[in-house]
């Protein structure tokens, strides 16, 4: 009966343990941290994430991919699979046009800018900033950047750059650095 009620308690234990550490995985810190990849990133995608998992978030309306090399067509599921070297996507979520590059099956670039007024509150960071919001609210979620037309954050892997016109947030463009 003991042994039952350990078992129990330690399951508990680890239960909430999971549940409170993927609850902090989800929420941004209160500062901009460069180290992760989830700051990279708009409407749930994000750098490093597999493309096929982007795709059923984002829901794209089209989506056309091709290898920049190559010229190669490539569909979701293959990519997802690890093919194609360096294929661009253009997609078409609601008005507004993405890009985005994927490699091996990844996210390695995210790219927002032409977004129309009306849809501005649909594409928001993770920090929640959105097109068109003040140059004042990109410093509040993120903290002083380098530049000031184009603002740059940058950790070890990603780089991100805000571009500003008449002080709001214009475009948005998320990579990941080079391993060269």
């Amino acid at each position: 009966m003991i042994a039952k009620r350990l078992r129990m308690a330690v399951i508990w234990v680890l239960t909430v343990v999971v549940l409170v550490a993927c609850s902090a995985q989800s929420e941004p810190t209160a500062t901009f941290d460069p180290e992760n990849q989830k700051e990279y990133g708009v409407n749930g995608i994000y750098l490093g994430q597999n493309v096929k998992e982007a795709m059923d978030i984002l829901k794209p309306t089209k989506a056309d991919f091709m290898d920049m090399v190559t010229r190669q067509s490539y569909t979701v599921e293959q990519m997802a699979q690890g093919a194609g070297d360096a294929v661009m996507g253009m997609l078409l979520v609601d008005q507004t046009q993405m890009m985005i590059k994927v490699h091996k099956g990844e996210l390695t670039s995210i790219m927002l800018g032409g977004v129309p007024r009306e849809d501005a509150q649909k594409f928001k960071t993770y920090r929640g900033l959105a097109m068109f919001d003040s140059a004042r609210q990109l410093e509040k979620l993120y903290g002083k950047g380098r530049g000031e037309q184009e603002v740059v954050y940058e950790g070890s892997k990603y780089t991100a750059n805000f571009g500003l016109v008449n002080n709001q947030v214009a475009w948005f463009r998320f990579d990941r650095k080079s391993s060269s």
